[in-house]
């Protein structure tokens, strides 16, 4: 058994125990999620059974239909269930509603972790948002945050974040209008092929490689034909045959994936079809990786980047901060090295891990 298999069983048999022997602080968590066609309920799903695994009391609420209830000085989170693989039993109109038994919450032990919204039509509903700032207003921790999750969702929310971290990025410019992509190649003065990338876009979709500035106008001119409130950058393309996924729980390393760029493709995404492998980091993409992570006060995050060429010495060059990370894809590559999942429900046992807000 290698070293990493080791620490991974020790850290799991060691939770076991804790929650055996000292029930009354065990936490609970709910894991807020939404279920769709094109953003699937599948991490929602592995993190609830992994929970379960270990003792956890779990709930995996579906966002819509969500609400908090109160009962006897009790809190109480009620949601539609949601069936083994992550799908949604929706409401029949032409029968009662049918809800799963209300599940208790208390500030004090349980995680509220904010799970697929990474899609524009969810993290953009102010519902959700009233509901993940209600829940902060009360006490709860709320993983991640709200505002986390408006910077991680935003692209260019993300390279202002950067910049102000002095975090290293592609060179990136934001198109301001349906007509601004010749002032905003000028800006960003980078030979073709450039990336286009919507703001909102994730796993992939919404991210086009651009061969010349006259197809960059045409791509833009669509863009907002089709939304004029849409936002739009363009970032220099960097040449590299991978780039690299780190997931970070409470300012710890939990586990680094390599994904290739898809054959015939420009993109890296597991989602569209790239096979990841284990990945060691240098201690510098390390440093810099927890730095990134920090830097959108982020408590379970993807953070992903394209490595320098000289790894050991150099910054990588950061892509973004993911604040709903996939995670069946890095459970999957680095499955010999214990379950990322595992990990970081042991990683939560620590209260302090909760809150990762930076001081004024």
């Amino acid at each position: 058994m290698k070293i990493t298999e080791k620490i991974a069983t020790m850290q799991v048999s060691k939770f076991k125990d804790f929650i055996t022997e000292e029930k009354e602080d065990q936490y609970r968590l709910v894991i807020l999620s939404h279920d769709d066609a094109d953003d699937p309920n599948k991490t929602g799903d592995l993190v609830r059974e992994k929970a379960k695994k270990l003792g956890i009391k779990v709930l995996l609420a579906e966002f819509t239909g969500a609400y908090v209830s109160e009962e006897n000085d009790k809190l109480y989170m009620n949601s539609f269930p949601v069936e083994k693989g992550g799908a949604v039993a929706e409401p029949d109109p032409k029968k009662d509603i049918v809800y799963e038994k209300p599940f208790e919450i208390d500030a004090k032990n349980t995680v509220i972790m904010v799970r697929g919204l990474g899609t524009p039509g969810v993290s953009g509903n102010r519902s959700w948002y009233a509901m993940t700032k209600d829940l902060e207003h009360r006490g709860f921790a709320v993983i991640n945050s709200a505002e986390c999750h408006d910077i991680c969702s935003d692209k260019w929310m993300n390279q202002i974040v950067f910049e102000r971290h002095k975090i290293d990025t592609p060179k990136t410019v934001r198109v301001l209008h349906s007509e601004g992509s010749e002032k905003a190649l000028e800006e960003l003065d980078s030979d073709f092929p450039i990336i286009l990338k919507t703001g909102s876009g994730s796993r992939g979709v919404g991210v086009i490689l651009v061969e010349s500035a006259a197809s960059c106008q045409s791509i833009v001119q669509l863009l907002y034909r089709e939304n004029e409130f849409i936002d739009i950058i363009l970032q220099e393309k960097l040449p590299t045959k991978y780039d690299v996924r780190v997931i970070v729980c409470g300012e710890e390393i939990i586990g680094v994936m390599k994904r290739p760029i898809i054959e015939g493709d420009f993109r890296s995404n597991v989602s569209q079809g790239s096979e990841p492998t284990t990945h060691k980091l240098t201690a510098k993409e390390a440093e810099e990786s927890l730095r990134a992570a920090k830097a959108v006060e982020g408590v379970i995050v993807g953070v992903d980047f394209i490595p320098a060429k000289n790894r050991e010495k150099d910054s990588p060059h950061f892509i973004e901060v993911n604040s709903t990370p996939g995670l069946i894809g890095i459970e999957e590559a680095l499955k010999t090295e214990g379950s990322i999942v595992e990990k970081i429900l042991v990683k939560l046992q620590d209260r302090e891990v909760w809150n990762n807000k930076e001081e004024d």
